[in-house]
């Protein structure tokens, strides 16, 4: 279906977006977008990455987003090359196209997105902790889909001094383990257990409701502990 109506099979809807994604037209583009991800088609991959590198601000946030749900992992190099370009950083939906982008290699389900996260999170300048937050929820997505770096990664963060960081970290960590609660690693529970003796309220918290989440979910582990601390 497109704008309500049947455009016909599979081949014909992959041609169809493929003229719209041509075509570059705003309003077509995103009407596009939730048959791009349901298809994810190759094909799309080529014009995408042109809107991406060459396309006006509108243009390249669409690429972005539609590049996360298409989800092929040749994509994760030219997204981020596009961050580190310095119109990039610049005007104001520049926030909004980064988000998008860090979104997008989150959406990868490829460790290979690992490393250029970690090297946005490092970044300094203006709404650097915004940006590090933006990290953190798409290492949240590659740990939900098993990515054992994201895992690490997360692990890492929550020893940092930032509250809201290590808040952010735990709650992630605790997400991606919510359809396998029993499996969370020994050195990840550990580390919340700690978290739920900080300092910080905003990080207590964070901990303590992690934990019971996943007691409610089956974890064993958790549920030990919650009855311990009770």
């Amino acid at each position: 279906m497109y704008r309500g109506k049947d455009i016909g099979g599979r081949e014909k809807l992959i041609q169809t977006c493929l003229s719209i994604l041509v075509e570059g037209k705003a309003k077509k583009l995103y009407e596009v977008l939730p048959h791009i991800s349901i298809v994810r088609s190759p094909l799309f991959l080529e014009p995408l990455l042109q809107l991406l590198q060459s396309g006006d601000r509108n243009q390249r946030e669409f690429a972005a987003v539609a590049l996360g749900s298409l989800g092929d992992a040749r994509a994760i190099e030219p997204l981020y090359k596009v961050f580190v370009e310095p119109s990039t950083s610049r005007g104001k939906d520049s926030q909004s196209l980064q988000a998008s982008i860090i979104h997008a290699l989150g959406e990868m389900g490829d460790g290979q997105a690992i490393e250029p996260l970690q090297a946005i999170y490092k970044g300094k300048g203006s709404a650097a902790l915004r940006r590090k937050g933006w990290v953190l929820s798409a290492l949240g997505n590659l740990a939900q889909q098993g990515n054992v770096g994201a895992v690490k990664e997360l692990t890492r963060v929550m020893k940092e001094k930032a509250p809201a960081l290590r808040a952010q970290a735990v709650q992630e960590l605790a997400v991606a383990y919510w359809h396998r609660p029993n499996e969370v690693p020994e050195t990840v529970f550990h580390v919340m257990t700690v978290l739920a003796g900080d300092g910080s309220d905003e990080v207590r918290g964070a901990a303590l409701a992690a934990l019971s989440d996943l007691a409610d979910l089956g974890c064993q582990a958790a549920e030990q502990y919650i009855q311990t601390a009770g």
